[in-house]
């Protein structure tokens, strides 16, 4: 039985940016490494992979949550032209719980980060998406109540 989430993989072209990003949401980088040979082609079901890979963590926080950035070399990645269509069946979005949805979306949107929507109040929660890298949805939620 799975006890809590662990990680989260984006693959990025940009590491620096995507990096930055996360940063202005409070992960700090943990690790960054080179991954490649046998043992990662075997682990990950990719031929001659060779990716920058960048562990971003949730500091401080319990359980341990970290987002995994991947740059590849090797081979190219694939863009996906339906990033971001939130009607695309598989992968949606993922959302952080936040303290202060107003000051965090205010820090983002200073450093250039474009919110999606223009937010809303649901259930016991305020929310909005933005826009992350390589047109991820990130929601983040605000308990309100």
């Amino acid at each position: 039985m799975p006890t809590s989430p662990n990680h989260l993989t984006v693959v990025v072209r940009d590491v620096e940016k995507a990096k930055a990003f996360f940063t202005l949401l409070g992960l700090d980088e943990g690790e960054r490494k080179i991954i490649s040979g046998k043992v990662m082609e075997n682990y990950m079901g990719v031929p001659g992979i060779e990716a920058e890979h960048v562990t971003l963590v949730l500091t401080g926080h319990k359980p341990y949550f970290d987002i995994q950035l991947l740059r590849y070399r090797n081979p190219m990645p694939t863009p996906d032209e339906h990033a971001g269509d939130l009607t695309t069946l598989g992968y949606n979005h993922f959302c952080f719980a936040v303290d202060d949805l107003d000051a965090t979306l205010a820090r983002l949107t200073a450093a250039g980060v474009v919110q999606r929507n223009s937010g809303m109040e649901f259930r016991d929660y305020k929310m909005a998406f933005v826009w992350g890298p390589e047109k991820i949805t990130v929601e983040l939620v605000q308990r309100i109540k």
